[in-house]
């Protein structure tokens, strides 16, 4: 018996649009090449007023989404820094993560 997930596993899909519209999807095999598409998606999308600010938690990777509390890169990882930076700079871009729980594992 074969499962959907056994070919073309994307563990990561990167939404961007709003619920008007019609939403891209793309999906990604490792945090690290879904993790550059979001940067670069933001990088194009990110207000002029934003940019020096976005630049900055790039280079520092550490963004705070609201001021008081910070997301950095190195503790909490690609993805929780990639959404961080979505959430504070990019509203329209979501990420998901699959969940593959033990049957799945076994099944592979």
């Amino acid at each position: 018996m074969s499962h959907q997930d056994d070919q073309d596993a994307n563990r990561f899909v990167v939404l961007e649009g709003s619920p008007l519209g019609t939403p891209m999807a793309k999906s990604f095999s490792t945090e690290e090449d879904a993790e550059a598409f979001v940067v670069t998606r933001i990088r194009a999308t990110v207000s002029d007023r934003l940019k020096d600010r976005f630049e900055k938690a790039i280079a520092d990777q550490v963004v705070s989404e609201d001021g008081i509390a910070a997301v950095s890169s190195v503790l909490a990882g690609k993805l929780a820094f990639a959404r961080a930076l979505a959430k504070a700079y990019a509203p329209k871009i979501v990420i998901t993560a699959r969940r593959y729980d033990d049957e799945d594992d076994a099944r592979r």
